[in-house]
């Protein structure tokens, strides 16, 4: 597993994690902690209503953009990602928690993408805004004050994988494949050799946290033949449930995870 409280390159985020998943104590200990940085990905009129301490809200649609040939919900360019972020407030040097109303979901897409572009210190909150509200934590409706930040996107190449990446190591027993969609799906069609594994898998029954223990995933993932010492690539239509796996197999000890962010429809149009 990447060990998050390590130090990064001179100017990059140095911020202190549990791991991927932060657990709502923690995050509760640290709401006046000055790097820190919440983001709301419910939407509007849910926020509105209350919201953790400190939270700035993010339409999820905001991090994707359409590409060529009808591609939705592709990440959006290093100059607007920056931008984006330094219109929530984030700057280079903080931690991001991510949290929503979804087991996950959307936090994890924004957590992918802080990690593609070279922002490690970033984390899902587990349980979310329900297990949050449920286990009566503070909450709000006040808005905090905007904050002028600088935010510097780099591309280290280890979180995404595309069209070019993949094609050139469908072959290579070292990479395996994850399709996250839905067995119906994955029966109409699939990359080459992929093997299929509903993200939805991976959540708790009758809770609302993000991930099963570690040790069950892994015994899953094994009894598909995929190993802690592949480079684990994960798709699905668009990238959205391929971000959830991405953060549970890291939660999971996986070091070496990609997404392929095009997935099957930039692949089933392209090949």
């Amino acid at each position: 597993m990447t060990d998050l409280t390590e130090a990064h390159d001179e100017g990059r985020a140095t911020g202190v994690l549990p791991g991927i998943l932060a657990g709502p104590s923690w995050l509760q200990d640290r709401l006046t902690d000055a790097d820190l940085r919440i983001v709301d990905l419910r939407d509007l009129e849910g926020y509105s209503e209350a919201h953790i301490p400190g939270a700035v809200q993010l339409d999820l649609a905001r991090l994707g953009t359409s590409g060529d040939v009808g591609l939705e919900n592709v990440l959006l360019s290093p100059g607007d990602f920056g931008r984006l972020m330094e219109s929530l407030g984030i700057g280079t040097g903080d931690t991001v928690v991510a949290y929503d109303d979804q087991w996950g979901l959307a936090a994890a897409r924004l957590v992918w993408a802080l990690h593609f572009y070279g922002h490690p210190s970033a984390a899902v909150l587990d349980g979310g805004w329900d297990r949050w509200r449920d286990e009566g934590r503070p909450v709000t409706d006040q808005v905090p004050e905007p904050r002028t930040t600088d935010f510097r996107p780099t591309q280290s190449g280890e979180a995404g994988a595309d069209l070019a990446w993949l094609s050139e190591r469908l072959s290579d027993p070292g990479v395996a494949l994850l399709d996250t969609r839905t067995q119906g799906e994955f029966d109409k069609g699939h990359l080459p050799d992929a093997l299929s594994w509903d993200w939805f898998n991976a959540v708790p029954v009758g809770s609302w946290d993000c991930a099963r223990d570690p040790q069950e995933l892994r015994e899953d993932w094994e009894a598909l033949g995929i190993g802690p010492t592949q480079e684990i690539v994960v798709y699905c239509r668009s990238g959205m449930r391929a971000a959830h796996t991405y953060v549970v197999l890291k939660h999971a000890g996986y070091p070496r995870v990609r997404l392929y962010d095009g997935s099957w429809q930039e692949w089933s149009v392209r090949v």
